[in-house]
């Protein structure tokens, strides 16, 4: 009617951002630019909350644990806790990668590598072989055949190396063994086990304190049977590395072949590895691992697949950014790509039709619960190209 004001339109939801869609095919609701806002559940824009400097330093990892109680820090080359509590120092400048799993945060460069305990106390995670005992005869009635010696070390928390290489000598019938060269390692114990008269089968003879001794008694007197054999140490140059279904499974690349073998420890010993089968090979560099109960999710430089235990299936044609960046919500896991943000398992991206942006060329990325809403939140070193914008 004459005299009255037209009405203005009423934007009563937004919608977030959109820059992939023509700006004028876009409604009222949608944002072309979202800076410094948060997009409520109910739709709402607010300012977001902003944010205070902690800590200044050299920072090449940082990790919370799962409980969100303790939180670790490699600043300058040394490992400490938000604190400020030294717990390693002289580390690598390499980026640091992290798991947790019962309670220990298991941490890995590449080159520098150990386990950090709930009291903050550290244990070595890789551990170096003993070396070949050294086999002599001395008089004795041991039955004639081969007999064969190899060593293990018990590490200060308990658990038991894989064993050295081994050593043979072949008796007459009217000797004894002298095993010598047994190492004794401060904070660790030698274990010395014996393979008697042509037996393939390594049993316990004991844990000596001295570097040498004789044996001349029964294979009854043997005692548990050797279970380490034939295992490793974690591989050196392994940097990713996440636990799935009871092992840990650590990534290692190799440039010249443009392959990462991702090897996976023995059940629940999260210390041994056997390098002559309990691998796979991923092409390109293996820059994530993240577990979901229906398979490990692994990220590269140029693909997205997951692995169930029997097999592989790709994902995706495009990869993930470096970094630590996944996180479990519920019971589906959130990251970050080089193509936005990703869900799985069932795999699916969730930005790709609305948001494109530079995906950075380091990542760190977890659920943030705040104000009765939860959000993913990923902090990005600026770098790369939008793969497809409006």
């Amino acid at each position: 009617m004459p005299g009255m004001a037209a009405s203005s339109p009423e934007v009563k939801s937004f919608l977030g951002l959109n820059n992939v869609t023509d700006p004028l095919q876009l409604g009222l609701g949608a944002l072309t630019y979202a800076d410094n806002v948060n997009i409520t559940d109910a739709g709402a824009i607010e300012v977001r909350k902003g944010y205070s400097r902690v800590s200044v330093g050299s920072f090449t990892g940082a990790f919370s644990t799962f409980d969100a109680k303790r939180m670790y820090l490699v600043d300058g080359g040394t490992l400490k806790t938000m604190s400020g509590v030294t717990i390693k120092t002289g580390l690598n400048p390499a980026a640091m990668y992290w798991c947790e799993v019962n309670d220990q945060v298991f941490y890995n460069n590449g080159i520098d590598s150990g386990i950090i305990h709930q009291d903050n106390s550290r244990s070595d995670w890789a551990w170096t072989a003993p070396g070949m005992p050294t086999l002599a005869a001395t008089t004795g009635t041991l039955p004639a055949g081969l007999y064969r010696v190899c060593f293990t070390f018990t590490l200060e928390d308990g658990r038991e190396t894989g064993a050295g290489e081994i050593a043979e000598l072949v008796l007459n019938g009217t000797q004894s063994l002298q095993i010598s060269g047994i190492p004794q390692v401060a904070g660790q114990r030698t274990n010395v086990y014996l393979a008697p008269a042509d037996s393939t089968v390594f049993s316990y003879v004991g844990t000596p304190t001295g570097s040498a001794i004789v044996w001349s008694a029964s294979p009854d007197a043997l005692g548990h049977e050797l279970m380490t054999a034939n295992l490793h140490a974690l591989p050196a140059g392994c940097d990713v590395a996440q636990e799935w279904a009871g092992r840990i499974y650590a990534a290692q690349y190799f440039p010249d072949l443009g392959q990462t073998a991702v090897w996976f420890s023995q059940p629940l010993a999260y210390h041994l590895f056997n390098l002559a089968s309990d691998f796979i090979l991923v092409p390109g560099r293996v820059l994530m691992l993240a577990p979901h109960d229906a398979g490990i999710v692994i990220g590269t430089d140029d693909r997205i697949s997951a692995y169930t235990g029997a097999q592989m299936a790709q994902l995706a044609d495009y990869g993930v950014v470096p970094g630590q960046h996944w996180s479990m919500d519920d019971k589906r896991i959130l990251f970050w790509t080089t193509r936005g943000v990703c869900s799985a398992l069932p795999f699916s991206n969730l930005t790709e039709k609305s948001v494109s942006v530079a995906p950075g060329i380091q990542a760190g990325g977890t659920i943030v619960r705040q104000g009765g809403q939860k959000r993913y939140l990923v902090a990005l070193q600026q770098g790369g190209s939008a793969f497809n914008h409006f």
